[in-house]
């Protein structure tokens, strides 16, 4: 058996990513193109008040709280003030939909945006402020959200449940506003509805309900591992056991379907699987883990660590021939691994200096051989000399030269 990674490498680790997250940062936020299983946006290269706040703001309170560094605490103000400076006058968040950027209102994003805003507060200058401002996101999700005759969500995705029961519940327990926490306990109960009972799928939760009582028979494990925390948040705020037996037999759900290093990215009733893997995303998996108190899964661990590239930044993919999609790194996963290794980093120690480096690598593109290139200031795909794709890291618009990477 492998032993956990060191200190120092989880150390290193994480100070190389957060050079990384810094390259991608520009006025209003973190940016940069977005891939996803579901839709990319390569043109659209700005900022995107999504759920990558959840993660980068995480991340810095857990820094600044094991470190005590002035530097981490000036990254956690400026990552607030993205969001409490992008808010529109109803509440809800600029560029909010990730792969669907720039468009507002986005879910699970805006729910998961405010859970960071929340996590964060002991660490802002003006907490009150922060707290305001979730309070105001939270309730236009609910009033656009809820249906009050049903006592349910119109977002009928688990996933998406959770993260808005979580932020509610953070919410509640702040500031003491009781009618949150019945809000959360909805969408639990909700997105519970659809947790599988027996067989090789129980404990998994369909990924979407086409109807308010039945699943649609997709189950991403990823997304499982996303239910999680809300669950055990949901036992511990609302004094609900059956909440924790519910994150835990998704839990063990993961266990069986994990293959060696990873999990696939979907599996349907009949046992076929998805080809891609997601790469930056297993964080989450792994966060998951660490939330019930679960020894972490070694090779997934050791797995995610060794795909870092020199540049800092984590691909999105795992796939034998990775394309665009694959090899790119994107801000709102990697978020999720910039958390986990703030988790996971032991406190009372300094860290060590970042050493990054540009990235090159090999990619596929229309079944021909391409490159990428990755530097703090571009990202560039090329083949033979000739710009396929190219992004200013300053500019909120890419130019896309010869392929059509937005639909793809």
């Amino acid at each position: 058996m492998s032993a956990p990674p060191t200190a120092s490498r989880i150390a290193q680790a994480l100070v190389k990513l957060e050079a990384w997250l810094q390259s991608m940062r520009q006025p209003g936020g973190y940016a940069g193109p977005v891939a996803h299983w579901w839709s990319n946006r390569f043109r659209y290269t700005g900022p995107g008040l999504d759920w990558r706040y959840e993660g980068i703001l995480a991340g810095y309170a857990l820094l600044l709280k094991k470190t005590a560094e002035a530097r981490w605490r000036e990254r956690l103000e400026r990552a607030a003030a993205d969001l409490l400076g992008g808010q529109n006058p109803d509440g809800t968040y600029k560029a909010s939909r990730f792969e669907l950027n720039p468009g507002p209102l986005g879910t699970p994003h805006e729910a998961a945006a405010t859970l960071g805003l929340l996590l964060a507060l002991k660490g802002l200058s003006d907490p009150a402020a922060a707290l305001w401002a979730a309070r105001r996101n939270l309730d236009a999700l609910v009033s656009r959200l809820y249906l009050p005759e049903e006592k349910a969500f119109r977002d009928r995705v688990p996933n998406k449940l959770c993260t808005l029961a979580q932020a509610l519940l953070a919410y509640a327990e702040v500031s003491g506003e009781e009618p949150y926490l019945e809000y959360a306990r909805h969408a639990l109960e909700q997105a519970l509805r659809y947790q599988v009972r027996k067989g090789f799928l129980k404990g998994a939760i369909h990924q979407y309900a086409p109807t308010p009582e039945a699943g649609d028979g997709r189950f991403f494990p990823y997304y499982q591992a996303r239910c999680i925390p809300p669950l055990a948040e949901g036992a511990r705020v609302l004094g609900e056991g059956r909440y924790l037996e519910a994150a835990h037999e998704v839990l063990e759900f993961l266990e069986r379907t994990r293959e060696g290093v990873n999990w696939p990215t979907v599996l349907y009733p009949r046992g076929r699987r998805g080809e891609r893997r997601f790469l930056a995303g297993v964080a989450d998996v792994l966060l998951a883990y660490h939330r019930l108190g679960r020894p972490l899964p070694l090779e997934p661990l050791e797995a995610l660590l060794a795909a870092q590239y020199p540049s800092g930044g984590f691909p999105t993919f795992s796939m034998a021939r990775p394309d665009h999609r694959a090899a790119v790194a994107v801000a709102g996963w990697n978020d999720k691994v910039f958390r986990l290794l703030a988790e996971l980093l032991p406190g009372g120690r300094p860290l060590p200096a970042a050493q990054v480096a540009p990235a090159e690598v090999a990619v596929w593109l229309e079944g021909r051989q391409a490159r990428m290139l990755e530097t703090p200031q571009l990202l560039r795909f090329e083949r033979r000399g000739a710009t396929l794709y190219e992004w200013a890291k300053p500019e909120p618009w890419a130019r896309v030269l010869t392929l059509p990477f937005e639909l793809r």
